[in-house]
């Protein structure tokens, strides 16, 4: 994760990825969930992401986890699907 837009109190999850033989054990999900908690606490409200074409299988991970799509938000030219995802302030969590 890194910081993305600091007025907006907001970050970019960066490279999360498992590799194939490690999938399906719910690594995914307990590093998605780590995340969110930490980038709560430090006081983001808000996660973005991008994504390329052909990484379906991430994209309804995400979705399934209730980042929606959103414009875009950086100039990455092989980034065609982006989603965000609102945080729960640390005190929910």
């Amino acid at each position: 994760m890194r910081e993305l837009h600091p007025a907006d109190h907001s970050g970019e999850i960066k490279r999360m990825y498992v590799q194939p033989a490690y999938r399906k054990l719910g690594i995914a999900q307990a590093l998605l969930s780590a995340l969110e908690s930490f980038a709560a606490r430090a006081g983001y409200k808000w996660l973005y992401l991008d994504s390329a074409a052909g990484m379906d299988t991430a994209i309804r991970f995400y979705q399934k986890n209730d980042y929606d799509p959103c414009p875009r938000y950086n100039d990455n030219p092989q980034a065609i699907i982006f989603l965000c995802k609102g945080l729960a302030q640390a005190a929910e969590l």
